[in-house]
C-alpha cells in the first residue's frame, strides 16, 4: 500500500472536483492519456451533452423533458420524477460550470432550478415530491418522501450554488439539507431512512410502517446503501458550497457509516441495513428463496466501483486529503471489482453477482451491461490508474472499458448511451435513450473527470 506520501505526490486535491475546464480541449498538447485518445473523449462529452441540451428543456410544463426514444422521438409520457429532474439540475449547473461561454448549459440549469423549488418543494410539510405529473391519469402518493430523490434534489441544487452566487440559491441548499437532517436523519443510529412518512400525517405506528410499506422502496425502518452513497454525494458538494459546521458532522458520519459499516471487509457493500446498521443477508438461505429475494441480497459492482471514488471525494472534502483509512478501503473497493465483476479481458463491467455459500467465488447473477456503471468503472479506473501509475491492472482496464464502451454502449447512429451493453442486451438498441432513470448526470461526469485527470496527471501512451 503507498503511504500518504503518495497521496501528497500526486494531490488529488487538484483531481477532484476543482480544476474547471475553461472551453474545448482540441488544443490540448497531452493528446493521450493512459492509452486513450482524449480527442475522443472530449467528442464524445461534447456529443453526450447536445444531445441533452437544449432538447429535454420542458417550456410547456416546466422542468426537463423525461422520456425519448431510441432515435430521441419525445415520448407521449412525459410524467416528471425528482431524482430526473434534480440530476437534469446537476447536469446542466455541471457543464455550466465547464463551458461558460455556452448560454445554453446556464439557461438549463436556471430553469432546472426555478421548477424544483417552485414546483417540485412541498409548501405544507416540506421535502420535494418524488412525482409530477404531465401526461397520465396517476395520482402521485403524498402520503411519504423519497430519501433518495431528495438527496438528488440536495445535490443538483449545491451543483447550481456553484455557478450562481444569488444567496436564494444557498437558501435552497440550506432548507434541504435542514429538512433532511429534521425528519430524514436517524438521531439513535446515524444514518438516514429510505423513506419516511410525509411529516404533516398524523398517523399511528402502525399505519406509518404499512405506508412505508406499501411505497415498496424498501421495508419499513430500513436503510440502504444506494440512498446512503448518494446522501454522501450530496453532503459532500453541500460542504464545498456551505461549510457549516452540522454538515461537517454529518458528512463524517455518512462517510464512516458507508466506509466501514456498509462495506464489507472483502470490498463490497451489503445492500440493506436495519435502523441499527446490521447487514441484511441471505446467504445461509435457500437458493431459491435467495434468489427470489436478491434485489436485497447481492453484489452490486456498479454501486461499489462508483463509492470508491465518491468516498475518495468525501474524504478530500473533510480533511483536504483523502485520510489513509478511506484511501485503503476504496482501492479495495476498485481492485474487488476489477476481480470479480468484469467480463473477460474487462469486456463491460456486470450487473450483479452473489458469493453463494460453499462457493469457491462469485456467481454472476445479472450479466446486463448498464450504461451508468460502464462510466462509473471508467472513470474510477482512470482515477486510480493516475494514482498508482505503476499498476499497470489500471491502466489495462481502463483502456479496455473504453473499447467497450464505444463498441457496445454508444449509439454511433442516433447518439448518447444505450440503456445497457449491445452485447448482452442487444434490445437496448431501440429502448429509449432517455427515461425516469436515464439521464445524463453518469456519464457526462465520468467524461469531464477523466478530462480533468489527464490534465493534472499527462501520461504518454
Amino acid at each position: 500500500m503507498k503511504s500518504i506520501a503518495l497521496l501528497i505526490r500526486f494531490n488529488i486535491s487538484v483531481i477532484i472536483f476543482t480544476v474547471l475546464l475553461t472551453g474545448c480541449r482540441s488544443k490540448s498538447e497531452q493528446n493521450i492519456f493512459f492509452g486513450v485518445s482524449l480527442a475522443e473523449i472530449e467528442f464524445e462529452l461534447n456529443s453526450v451533452l447536445d444531445h441533452w441540451y437544449p432538447r429535454i428543456i420542458d417550456t410547456v410544463n416546466g422542468g426537463y423533458w423525461t422520456n425519448f426514444d431510441h432515435d430521441w422521438t419525445m415520448s407521449e409520457s412525459q410524467d416528471k420524477m425528482l431524482v430526473t429532474q434534480a440530476r437534469g439540475l446537476w447536469t446542466a449547473a455541471k457543464a455550466a460550470s465547464e463551458y461558460p461561454e455556452n448560454e445554453v448549459f446556464r439557461k438549463a440549469a436556471d430553469h432546472g432550478f426555478k421548477f424544483l423549488t417552485e414546483k417540485m418543494w412541498d409548501r405544507q410539510d416540506g421535502g420535494f415530491f418524488l412525482d409530477y405529473i404531465v401526461s397520465s391519469d396517476r395520482i402521485p402518493d403524498r402520503s411519504y418522501e423519497h430519501i433518495y430523490g431528495n438527496a438528488f434534489a440536495l445535490y443538483g441544487l449545491s451543483e447550481y450554488a456553484k455557478i450562481n452566487k444569488d444567496t436564494s440559491v444557498l437558501y435552497w441548499v440550506r432548507t434541504t439539507f435542514n429538512w433532511l437532517e429534521k425528519f430524514a436523519h436517524d438521531p439513535v443510529y446515524g444514518g438516514y431512512y429510505n423513506v419516511i412518512v410525509s411529516p404533516g400525517l398524523k398517523v399511528t405506528e402502525t399505519e406509518s410502517t404499512q405506508i412505508i410499506n406499501r411505497a415498496g422502496w424498501s421495508p419499513a425502518g430500513w436503510k440502504d446503501q444506494n440512498s446512503s452513497i448518494h446522501l454522501l454525494e450530496a453532503i459532500t458538494n453541500t460542504c464545498q458550497v456551505w461549510p457549516d459546521k452540522l454538515v461537517k458532522e454529518r458528512l463524517e458520519e455518512m462517510l464512516k457509516i458507508v466506509r466501514d459499516t456498509m462495506t464489507c471487509d472483502e470490498g463490497y457493500l451489503h445492500l440493506y441495513f436495519t435502523r441499527d446498521l446490521k447487514p441484511v443477508i441471505f446467504k445461509d438461505s435457500s437458493r431459491s428463496f435467495i434468489e427470489k429475494n436478491m434485489r436485497y441480497d447481492h453484489v452490486s459492482f456498479g454501486h461499489d466501483i462508483e463509492t470508491a471514488y465518491l468516498l475518495l471525494d468525501a474524504s478530500e472534502t473533510l480533511y483536504g486529503e483523502p485520510d489513509p483509512v478511506t484511501f485503503t478501503k476504496a482501492k479495495k473497493m476498485v481492485d474487488h471489482t476489477l476481480k470479480s465483476g468484469f467480463d473477460s479481458d474487462y469486456y463491460g463491467l456486470f450487473e450483479r453477482g452473489y458469493y453463494f455459500k460453499g462457493a469457491d467465488k462469485i456467481e454472476i447473477m445479472d450479466k446486463r451491461k448498464s450504461w451508468w456503471a460502464q462510466a462509473e468503472a471508467w472513470h474510477s479506473l482512470a482515477l486510480f490508474s493516475a494514482l498508482y501509475p505503476d499498476e499497470p491492472v489500471y491502466p489495462d482496464a481502463f483502456r479496455k472499458m473504453w473499447t467497450y464502451i464505444k463498441n457496445e454502449i454508444v449509439d454511433h447512429q442516433y447518439g448518447e448511451w444505450y440503456s445497457n451493453g449491445l452485447d448482452t442486451s442487444p434490445e437496448s438498441k431501440t429502448s429509449r435513450k432517455a427515461s425516469a432513470w436515464k439521464g445524463a448526470y453518469h456519464n457526462s461526469r465520468a467524461l469531464v473527470e477523466v478530462l480533468k485527470l489527464a490534465e493534472k496527471n499527462p501520461k504518454p501512451d
